[in-house]
């Protein structure tokens, strides 16, 4: 089966991820993570736009709603000298007081407002709609919602109106209000929304929508694949009570009236809370005229995510778990203060969910690589190490593997070589199953002392062994547990030998080399086959050493080298003069190693 390379596996996975987010850029989880944005806005509100608001205090003086349109005609005519006036509210059945309403609404700038819907238990007259078409405008190839039928207001107060446009909203996936919708098509004809009637009048110009783009007074405003925008609500906004209206100035003021009063309104469910409707209007009138619009560039979001992948990907190359975390907390420390920023300075808004969702589903995958790797290390490491090192260095070993350099370095180490003399003769006395059995055995003892002393069992030639100190990772004092080993390996012996005079079979006598020095320690295999070994000069001189014992009847000889490095009031030395070993033309001092401590051989 073929191998595919986990980085084109994750390259593939973001590939799929970004196509299905082109395609289906939002959900509710993202809005509402987005909507963490609100609490950054320190916008204020225009001055120019009031909220004149049908309230509790008003229905405390008036009664409940609806009024007598007498009423709210009065109060209605109360607001002087406003730039226009907007009713957020229908008035949709005739009543004997329909003419004051009309006559108010005819003497001031006043938009009024109707309904489109699916769903309705009337019909809408030719003639209120004749009325009514005065207030679509041309556009063309746009692309906008729709519905079959309207609710409007009677005909007296329709045709009074300056304008008409539509009230009605459209909640998101989590129904929550968010967007505002510019327009809508009834029966063939475009109809602006209220607050886009409202801008009309306020700048005197028409508007065009080209691109998702509202063009109006010569300022282009981005908008969404449904030709909504996404409203930046404030904190605080100009409202006054309706029984107030008497005591405040609209001079040139857009002036919104309607319901907030709870029960006898929709109130809206937004991301800042239950708002009264007509807040929406205001929200997006206000968000034009100030310019604080909320901006959203799919192409902004999708650099957002391709740096979430970069990051994590990056990260990848550090073998180093707490580097990793550092670029990891780096990339979302720099996500947030750049999108907060955006968004508190050019009321910019960056999708946070999907670069989020980006940045961890790539973070778990470089992080569940990683791991794969570092465990198939960790178990090549057990495999060439566990037989040959101490758990304690094997330990350090997994814990570190970046101190492992198995690719070769140079580096100094002291060597110990073992041969068991005369092995030939004993060997020929016993059965290849006896020979066997002896080896494993000496081996088994003289193995655990090197290893409990922190040395490597190298390799296992024949009747030697060949083991090396200070690889693969640093030891303290190497020289001096080398010599340690030795001491105890004689000592071993002694025990082991004991035994054997007992059964009366041959003794072991065995000769030791010790030699420090400079040489090269890595893998010295394949990529078949694993062997980490030492090579070099240094090498060669431990294992002639160990010959020259025989030569002079001791059982350890350890090089000058070694010799200084050790501790003379530990370890028991004679100096044995200088010797010439086979590929060396200048002799070397040596010492035979006769104790340790108050341990003589």
């Amino acid at each position: 089966m073929k191998k595919y390379s986990p980085f084109l596996i994750i390259f593939l996975i973001n590939l799929i991820l970004i196509w299905v987010y082109i395609l289906y850029p939002t959900t509710k989880i993202s809005l509402q993570l987005n909507d963490i944005y609100y609490k950054f806005n320190t916008n204020k509100p225009n001055p120019n736009i009031v909220f004149v608001q049908i309230g509790e205090k008003s229905i405390n003086k008036f009664g409940r709603w609806p009024w007598d349109r007498e009423i709210l005609a009065k109060q209605i005519a109360k607001i002087k000298n406003a730039k226009v006036i907007l009713l957020d509210m229908v008035f949709s059945e005739p009543t004997k007081k329909d003419s004051y309403l009309a006559n108010v609404i005819e003497q001031n700038n006043i938009i009024c407002g109707f309904f489109i819907r699916n769903k309705a238990t009337q019909i809408l007259d030719n003639n209120r709609f004749d009325i009514l078409s005065d207030s679509s405008i041309d556009l063309n190839n746009v692309k906008l919602l729709s519905g079959k039928y309207a609710e409007v207001n009677v005909l007296n107060i329709l045709q009074s109106c300056s304008l008409n446009g539509v009230f009605s909203t459209i909640a998101d996936k989590d129904n929550l209000y968010r967007r505002y919708i510019i327009a809508y098509i009834y029966r063939g004809l475009i109809f602006p929304t209220l607050g886009v009637q409202a801008l009309r009048f306020y700048y005197n110009k028409e508007i065009n929508i080209k691109k998702h783009t509202l063009i109006i007074n010569h300022s282009k405003i981005p908008l969404d694949n449904e030709n909504s925008l996404k409203l930046n609500f404030y904190k605080h906004y100009n409202i006054v009570s309706i029984t107030d209206v008497d005591k405040y100035n609209f001079k040139n003021k857009i002036v919104i009236v309607g319901i907030s009063e709870v029960g006898i309104s929709d109130i809206r469910s937004t991301p800042i809370g239950q708002i009264p409707g007509p807040l929406l209007h205001y929200t997006f009138i206000s968000n034009i005229l100030n310019k604080d619009y909320i901006k959203q560039y799919k192409l902004l979001n999708i650099l957002f995510i391709f740096l979430a992948i970069f990051f994590t990907i990056f990260a990848r190359k550090y073998k180093n778990i707490a580097k990793r975390g550092v670029l990891y907390i780096l990339y979302l420390a720099l996500f947030v203060t750049l999108s907060v920023s955006l968004y508190k300075f050019y009321n910019i808004e960056i999708d946070l969910f999907y670069p989020l969702v980006f940045f961890i589903i790539n973070f778990l995958l470089i992080e569940y690589q990683l791991f794969r790797i570092q465990e198939k290390q960790e178990q090549f490491i057990k495999e060439a190490f566990q037989s040959y090192l101490s758990p304690t260095l094997l330990h350090q070993i997994l814990k570190h593997p970046e101190k492992l350099k198995l690719g070769g370095e140079e580096k100094e180490l002291t060597i110990l070589f073992t041969d068991i003399r005369g092995f030939t003769t004993i060997s020929e006395k016993l059965t290849p199953e006896e020979i066997i059995s002896l080896i494993n055995t000496l081996f088994s003892k003289l193995s655990h002392v090197i290893i409990e002393n922190k040395g490597m069992i190298d390799k296992y030639i024949g009747d030697a062994i060949m083991a090396i100190f200070n690889a693969p990772i640093d030891i303290k004092d190497h020289a001096s547990l080398a010599c340690k080993s030795a001491v105890e390996m004689q000592l071993a012996i002694n025990d082991f030998n004991k035994q054997r005079k007992k059964e009366n079979l041959p003794l072991i006598n065995m000769g030791i080399g010790i030699n420090t020095d400079n040489v090269y320690i890595g893998n010295m295999g394949s990529d078949i086959k694993f062997n980490y070994s030492a090579l070099g000069d240094g090498v060669n001189i431990a294992s002639r050493l160990e010959s020259e014992t025989k030569k002079l009847n001791v059982k350890i000889l350890i090089s000058k080298n070694t010799y200084e490095k050790i501790d003379k009031e530990l370890f028991k030395c004679t100096y044995k003069g200088e010797v010439f070993v086979k590929g060396k033309t200048k002799p070397i001092e040596i010492y035979s190693l006769e104790g340790y401590k108050n341990y003589m051989i």
